[in-house]
């Protein structure tokens, strides 16, 4: 079958997935914001080990669970830690919602080199689409900085793991994206950076994929081609079209 599609990963992909701590200091301020504004007192001691372990408990539902959770479920996952529940429709747990996502916004992610004069060559080759898991910011934020960076107009989907409510390697996102655009598996290939989710998640519904050693260089992989740089990738993706 003719290669049509081909769907990205995002962190360590086409951005940079490292965290600043400019960013970490917003969301732990937006945080502490929401507590306060519910008559919540917490010492910064306690406050800074309560918010490392909503991550350590966040990065177990992505990494055993599989699961696509999202901004509001972390924050909901803190206020129960100290024993407070709030409303469905809280005013405050929205603002902290917000917050977060604006931190990556006001702090952005750097694209990896190569990635955006990329991926405005593959457009004019293949439908694209983006198959993400999120972290703490929502898949809105990660939208906002693809448009801010000339982007998202390149993709017909974007599909992130809190939407879908699973991450991957589960095939739900995937076949979410394939969807989207129309495309069997066999006529799409998935390009990531991660072995376990994007190359061996893809290959198990069918998709061809490629992995992309950019930020890190990794083991063998089972992905059919392993690109060291975004030229290299798009050369490689380039070739393939009626392959």
């Amino acid at each position: 079958m003719a290669l049509r599609a081909v769907t990205f990963d995002y962190w360590d992909t086409l951005y940079d997935g490292a965290t600043t701590p400019e960013r970490v200091a917003l969301r732990q301020g937006a945080v502490r914001r929401l507590l306060a504004e519910i008559g919540h007192e917490i010492s910064d001691a306690d406050f800074t080990a309560l918010y490392r372990a909503s991550g350590v408990e966040a990065e177990r539902w992505w990494r055993e669970e599989h699961r696509g959770y999202t901004t509001q479920e972390r924050i909901r996952w803190i206020l129960s830690r100290v024993n407070v529940e709030r409303p469905a429709d809280c005013r405050y747990v929205a603002a902290a919602e917000r917050a977060v996502d604006d931190a990556l916004v006001a702090h952005p992610a750097p694209l990896l080199p190569g990635a955006g004069d990329g991926i405005a060559r593959l457009a004019s080759a293949f439908s694209l689409a983006i198959v993400s898991d999120t972290g703490f910011a929502s898949g809105r934020a990660q939208d906002r900085l693809l448009e801010h960076d000339g982007l998202l107009s390149f993709f017909a989907a974007t599909v992130y793991s809190m939407d879908i409510g699973h991450a991957k390697p589960r095939p739900e996102p995937f076949a979410a994206a394939l969807s989207a655009l129309g495309i069997a598996p066999a006529d799409a290939v998935h390009v990531g950076d991660n072995e376990r989710t994007d190359v061996r998640g893809a290959l198990a519904l069918g998709l061809r994929a490629v992995r992309v050693d950019i930020v890190r260089a990794q083991g063998p992989s089972a992905a059919e081609f392993v690109a060291r740089s975004f030229d290299e990738l798009v050369d490689y993706l380039l070739a393939q079209r009626g392959v």
